[in-house]
């Protein structure tokens, strides 16, 4: 959970709060999962709205730029550029990126936690994967 929030918030401590405001809305609301299997999107779900709703705050007070990089995991520079590329992605590719390829999630269940068809996850992934392609092209040739 901290990783997609991470990813779409970009701030440890935002990531942190919507993790801990998901977790807690889906405590007070378990009772309204009806099937127990869809456990994972449904939580995934929360937290996502709660993320959105942060970066809709953030939006009322700050200017894009002014948001600092997250930091990025792992000590290897490839994988710094990889999650840099990711963190550069519009929200949408970001958002559906992360819950593919760093939270396992078929993409069934990431059209249900987005609520957007199965097809807009694969055109979303499709464009994610040749636009990271292409940005990290350019800082292999910068090197």
């Amino acid at each position: 959970m901290y990783r997609l929030a991470m990813g779409l918030v970009g701030n440890e401590y935002d990531a942190a709060d919507a993790a801990q405001e998901a977790i807690c809305a889906a405590y007070q609301k378990l009772n309204t999962l009806r099937n127990r299997e869809r456990f994972k999107p449904w939580l995934l779900r929360i937290l996502t709205n709660q993320c959105y709703d942060i970066l809709r705050q953030r939006r009322r007070f700050t200017e894009s730029d002014a948001i600092p990089e997250p930091e990025a995991p792992g000590p290897e520079q490839r994988m710094s550029d990889v999650w840099e590329a990711v963190n550069d992605l519009n929200e949408q590719m970001r958002a559906v990126v992360i819950l593919f390829y760093y939270e396992d999630l078929s993409v069934r269940e990431i059209a249900a936690v987005l609520r957007i068809s199965e097809a807009n996850v694969k055109t979303r992934l499709s464009r994610a994967r040749k636009r990271l392609r292409e940005m990290l092209e350019v800082e292999n040739h910068e090197l």
